[in-house]
C-alpha cells in the first residue's frame, strides 16, 4: 500500500504530464532500467501517459549518454587517474569502438556495466560527435520503447492480480533488479582482468546470459527466415537426421551414418534403454558391453542431449551403478569408450590428460568438397593445490574458475573443504563443453591438408549430412593435424556451433561475423535441400520436440 504522506504529491504529479516527464528523465540519471520499468507500471495503472513516459525516459537517457561522451572527451584521463574508470576497460571499449561504433553502442545498451566505459571511450577517442549522438539516441529510443512497451503489457496483466500488494511487490522487484544489475556490473569488471601473466583469461562477453548474447544472432535468423520463407528451414540442412540436428536428435542416429570404411575414426559405443529395475538395467548393460567388446573406463551420456548434459566418466562398475541411480528410467543411454584416458584411477587426484577439438564442417549438396571454417582446441582446466587453501578457496582465487564457481561448487561439493597438497591437481570438468567449464582456444589457422581430407572423407560417407561439428579426442595435436590417431566422440548437426568464438582473444565483432556466416550457410544448404524435395519440420512438431527435450534434460544427472 502507498504511504499516506505520498498520496497528495502523487495526485498532484498525476495531473502534471510535463512534470512527470521531467521527473522520469532526471530519475534515469540515477537508475535507467528501474525508472523505465517503474514508468511502465504507472502507464499500466493509467497514472501516466505512455507518450509522457517514453519522451521523458528517452530524453533523460539520451542526455545521460551525451554527458558520458562529454566526460570522456574533456576529462577521461582524470577519471582514469582517480579510479572512476578502469583503464583496461576503457582501453578495450575504445578499441571496440574504433572497429564498430554501431555494434558497440547497441550492445552496451543491453549489457550492464558496459555503457560507462563504451561511451566515455567514445569521448576519449574523439569519435564524431554527430555520429555518436545519432547512434546513441537511436539505440536509446529503441531500447526505451521496447522495455516500456513490454512492461506495460506485463503490468496490465499482473498488477490487477496482485491487488493491494501490487506496489510493494513492484518495489521489491525493482530492488532485486538493481541488485542483479550491480552484480552483473561487477562480473563485467572482473572479466576485464587477465591472469597473473597479463593474458586475458575471459572475453568480456563470454559469460553474458544467452538471452543477451544471442539477440543479434536471433535477429539474423529471423531475417534469413523471412528472406528464404521458412523459420524452420534449417531442419532440412541434414535430411537424414531428426530436425536436422537442431533439437532432440539421437546421438546414435547421427553417429550410425558414418560409413563402414570410416568407422575406425569413431569411438565405439552402444545405446540401450535403461530399465526401471536397476539390477536388470545393469545386467543388460554388462551383456551389451561384452558383445561390443567395450570395457571400463567408458563415458555415459544420454542418447538425446546437448551442451554436455548428463555426461559422466565411468571408471568402474560402482560408478555405473551410481549413474544409473540418477538416470531416468526407460530413456536411451549411450556408453562409449573413454578416449584419451591414461589409465590412472580417479582417486589419484591428478587430472587425466584429455585432449579434444571441435571441428566445424559444412558442404553444399552436390558439391565435391566441403569446408572446415573453424577448429576449436579444448583445454580442460584444473586447480593446482598449494597446501594452504581448500578447493572452494582455490576456485575463488582462480582468474577464470570464479566465473563458473556455482557450476564447479556443485560438481565438487564433496571436495570443497579438501586442502590439496602442493602441486596436487583437481580436475574441474570432464565434458568438453563451454557451458560446463572447458576453455576454448581458436585453432582454425592450424588446419592442414591431411586433417581436412580426413574429415571431408568421413563427412562424405554420411548420407544426407551437410552441416555440423565433429567433436574429436586425440593422442597428440601433431598426430591430429596429420589426420591420424583420433576418435570422433560426438557429431552435432544444425545446432552445432563454431566454438572458437569463445576464445578469450576473439573480439565480439569477429564472433558475430562468424556466427552470421555460419547461420547464412546453414540456411543456404537447407534451401538447396528444399529444392531437392525435403520439407522442413512443422512448427507445432518442433515446439513439441523442444518442450519434450528440455523436460527430459532436467531429469538427467548433473554433468561431471
Amino acid at each position: 500500500m502507498m504511504l499516506d504522506w505520498l498520496q497528495p504529491y502523487l495526485s498532484y504529479l498525476a495531473e502534471q504530464p510535463v512534470l512527470q516527464g521531467v521527473v522520469a528523465g532526471l530519475a534515469t540519471f540515477v537508475l535507467e532500467d528501474p525508472t523505465t520499468i517503474g514508468c511502465g507500471l504507472l502507464v499500466a495503472e493509467e497514472k501516466m501517459a505512455f507518450l509522457t513516459a517514453l519522451i521523458g525516459v528517452w530524453l533523460g537517457i539520451a542526455v545521460g549518454d551525451i554527458g558520458l561522451y562529454g566526460m570522456g572527451r574533456f576529462g577521461g584521463a582524470q577519471l582514469a587517474r582517480r579510479g572512476h574508470l578502469r583503464s583496461n576497460r576503457a582501453r578495450r571499449a575504445s578499441q571496440w569502438l574504433e572497429r564498430n561504433l554501431v555494434l558497440a553502442v547497441v550492445v552496451s545498451r543491453f549489457v550492464p556495466g558496459m555503457r560507462l566505459p563504451t561511451y566515455v571511450g567514445a569521448g576519449i577517442l574523439r569519435t564524431s560527435l554527430s555520429r555518436f549522438i545519432a547512434v546513441a539516441v537511436a539505440a536509446s529510443l529503441v531500447w526505451t520503447l521496447l522495455l516500456l512497451w513490454l512492461t506495460v503489457l506485463a503490468g496490465e496483466y499482473i498488477m490487477p492480480m496482485l491487488g493491494a500488494m501490487r506496489w510493494p511487490v513492484a518495489g521489491l522487484a525493482l530492488l532485486a533488479l538493481v541488485l542483479l544489475q550491480r552484480q552483473a556490473v561487477r562480473a563485467v569488471e572482473h572479466g576485464s582482468e587477465g591472469g597473473e601473466d597479463g593474458e586475458r583469461v575471459v572475453s568480456f562477453y563470454e559469460f553474458w546470459p544467452p538471452v543477451v548474447f544471442y539477440v543479434p544472432v536471433a535477429l539474423h535468423w529471423l531475417w534469413l527466415a523471412l528472406r528464404f520463407r521458412g523459420l524452420l528451414l534449417p531442419t532440412v540442412a541434414n535430411p537424414t537426421v531428426f530436425s536436422g540436428g537442431l533439437i532432440g536428435e539421437s546421438k546414435r542416429q547421427i553417429m550410425d551414418l558414418v560409413g563402414e570404411e570410416q568407422r575406425r575414426w569413431v569411438a565405439r559405443y552402444i545405446v540401450l534403454d535403461v530399465h526401471a529395475d536397476r539390477e536388470l538395467a545393469l545386467a543388460s548393460i554388462r551383456r551389451e558391453m561384452d558383445a561390443a567388446q567395450l570395457d571400463f573406463p567408458v563415458v555415459a551420456k544420454p542418447d538425446v542431449g546437448q551442451r554436455g548434459a548428463g555426461v559422466w566418466p565411468i571408471f568402474r562398475e560402482n560408478d555405473l551403478v551410481e549413474y544409473l541411480e540418477r538416470f531416468p528410467a526407460n530413456c536411451p543411454l549411450m556408453l562409449q569408450e573413454l578416449v584419451g584416458y591414461d589409465g590412472r584411477a580417479k582417486t589419484d587426484n591428478r587430472a587425466p590428460d584429455f585432449k579434444e577439438a571441435g571441428v566445424m564442417y559444412w558442404r553444399h549438396p552436390g558439391a565435391e568438397l566441403g569446408s572446415i571454417p573453424s577448429i576449436t582446441l579444448k583445454l580442460f582446466p584444473v586447480l593446482v593445490g598449494d597446501g594452504e587453501h581448500t578447493v572452494e578457496e582455490l576456485i575463488e582465487r582462480d582468474a577464470r574458475a570464479r566465473y563458473l564457481a556455482g557450476v564447479y561448487r556443485d560438481r565438487l561439493k564433496a571436495e570443497l573443504d579438501h586442502v590439496p597438497a602442493i602441486g596436487e591437481s583437481v580436475p574441474l570438468v570432464f565434458a568438453g563443453n563451454h557451458c560446463q567449464g572447458v576453455i576454448n582456444k581458436d585453432g582454425t589457422a592450424m588446419l592442414t591438408t591431411a586433417l581436412y581430407e580426413r574429415i571431408d572423407a568421413i563427412a562424405h560417407s554420411m548420407p544426407g549430412f551437410y552441416f555440423g561439428r565433429f567433436d574429436i579426442r586425440f593422442d597428440s595435436l601433431e598426430k591430429l593435424l596429420d589426420g591420424e590417431s583420433f576418435k570422433i566422440v560426438e557429431i552435432n548437426g544444425a545446432a552445432g556451433e563454431a566454438t572458437h568464438i569463445w576464445d578469450a582473444s576473439v573480439s565480439l565483432t569477429d564472433a558475430y561475423r562468424d556466427l552470421r556466416k555460419q547461420i547464412r550457410t546453414l540456411f543456404m544448404i537447407a534451401v538447396e535441400n528444399r529444392k531437392r524435395g525435403h520439407r522442413p519440420m512443422k512448427l507445432l512438431r518442433f515446439v513439441r520436440a523442444f518442450i519434450s527435450y528440455h523436460r527430459l534434460a532436467r531429469t538427467y544427472p548433473k554433468a561431471r
